[in-house]
């Protein structure tokens, strides 16, 4: 591989085991996610990482960047106050000198200083089992994975069945034409009626989980008429598995925030079935499992940060990063459900407010913290224009000031211009 800034040759870095390609000249490492996750786990983490392979990509007036390992154009997206180079074709993700660092930041229990890729990997890419626990996902025991149901043309099947069934049924009413057959047409009929019950319609995005005598068989997809084994029957009865995208929506719950201040955090989580098998199986009730551990996956992303902070703090909050938090909080509800066969499309905030009972304290501390600011920068804008104004004065030899006249002229300039009220000019005449 080359770069596709300086043009040089990428080099393998090994380092506790990691075999990471990084380019010696502009420092920049080339990852697939399987290596950035195993770095993850040498780490001392407080949650599990974000693929940016999954995150949306943005538009920005940037050069765009040609992917190293197979020549096609990488897409940007924006995670963590950091501009990161995916591609969509390797799914391979490039980070600049010192990105490496920024990202893993809102993911570590200490948060590094920014630095080189290659000595963040030295640092903090270490094994240490016996200081770390390793989160471990739910894992349940299941040997059932979805595979396609054997299916055969409904119409033709129904076709052909009337047409036996009209057989038995002269052979039981036409004893004259087939003499010593009749005594088949009852059984043969009652053979066809129950045959009939393999006949299945689906609509467009639904699904069948079958079962003959109690063994999974397979699971029937695709719109329209279908027939199956006759002693398959449906987990779910007559009603299919919906496969379409839904919305979840919790309501409002109250958690405390990394300060403990309780505050109404409410999200929809937009999902689908993607292993039926799973869905049906792994868990009791899927659409209720998905419920809870939206709930779980909520309050521990909502601990993890504070609701607000200041902009030039460099830290992060709920109501400032609302684009990483729902990444966050996509990707941890996806670990949970992972073992339901569910797919999580997205995961959003909808509501985000301080709790009743410390509301209007809150406003209070807002309203003062903004009185603050602006009484701040009005005052930088008075010194300024004081300076301003005596520099101006010496400058143009309009008028020459002692000591004690530029204190009074200084005060009287900074009273008026920080002032809530407009100043009433005094004018001396001359007498």
């Amino acid at each position: 591989m080359k770069c596709s800034k300086c043009g040089a040759d990428f080099e393998i870095y090994n380092s506790n085991g990691l075999k990471v390609p990084y380019c010696p000249e502009t420092k920049e490492v080339f990852l697939k996610f399987p290596i950035l996750k195993s770095m993850s786990e040498k780490m001392d983490l407080k949650t599990d990482i974000v693929n940016p392979n999954e995150l949306e990509p943005v538009n920005l007036k940037e050069e765009p960047v040609v992917c190293s390992a197979c020549g096609q154009t990488m897409e940007k997206v924006y995670f963590n106050g950091v501009v990161i180079d995916k591609c969509p074709a390797c799914q391979g993700i490039l980070f600049d000198n010192g990105e490496l660092s920024r990202f893993f930041k809102i993911f570590m229990k200490q948060k590094p200083e920014v630095m080189d890729n290659l000595k963040f990997i030295d640092t903090y890419c270490q094994e240490n089992s016996n200081d770390r626990l390793v989160s471990q996902e739910i894992e349940i025991q299941s040997k059932e994975k979805e595979y396609p149901a054997t299916s055969y043309n409904g119409f033709f099947m129904l076709f052909l069945l009337l047409g036996i069934g009209l057989f038995f049924l002269l052979l039981t009413f036409g004893g004259v034409f087939f003499p010593g057959l009749s005594i088949l047409g009852i059984p043969g009929i009652i053979v066809t009626v129950f045959a009939l019950k393999g006949l299945k319609l689906l609509k467009p995005q639904e699904a069948m989980v079958l079962t003959v005598f109690g063994k999974y068989v397979g699971t029937l997809k695709g719109a329209g008429f279908h027939y199956v084994n006759p002693f398959a029957s449906s987990v779910t009865f007559f009603e299919p598995i919906s496969l379409k995208a839904r919305t979840l929506d919790n309501g409002k719950q109250k958690i405390n925030d990394e300060i403990g201040n309780p505050i109404e955090v409410g999200i929809i989580v937009i999902w689908e079935v993607q292993d039926t098998a799973k869905a049906i199986f792994n868990v009791d009730d899927y659409t209720n499992f998905l419920s809870s551990q939206s709930d779980s996956a909520l309050r521990n992303i909502v601990r993890m940060y504070p609701y607000d902070a200041p902009e030039d703090s460099g830290v992060q909050s709920l109501r400032g990063d609302s684009q990483e938090i729902s990444a966050k909080l996509k990707h941890e509800i996806q670990r949970n459900v992972r073992v339901a066969g569910l797919n999580i499309i997205d995961a959003k905030i909808t509501h985000l407010a301080y709790a009743p009972e410390i509301a209007v304290a809150m406003l209070q501390r807002q309203q003062a913290s903004a009185v603050i600011d602006a009484k701040k920068t009005i005052v930088e804008g008075a010194v300024g224009m004081v300076e301003m104004a005596l520099n101006k004065l010496s400058s143009n030899n309009i008028v020459n000031l002692d000591e004690s006249e530029k204190a009074k002229m200084v005060n009287n300039l900074l009273v008026t211009l920080c002032s809530n009220k407009e100043a009433q000019p005094v004018v001396r005449s001359g007498g």
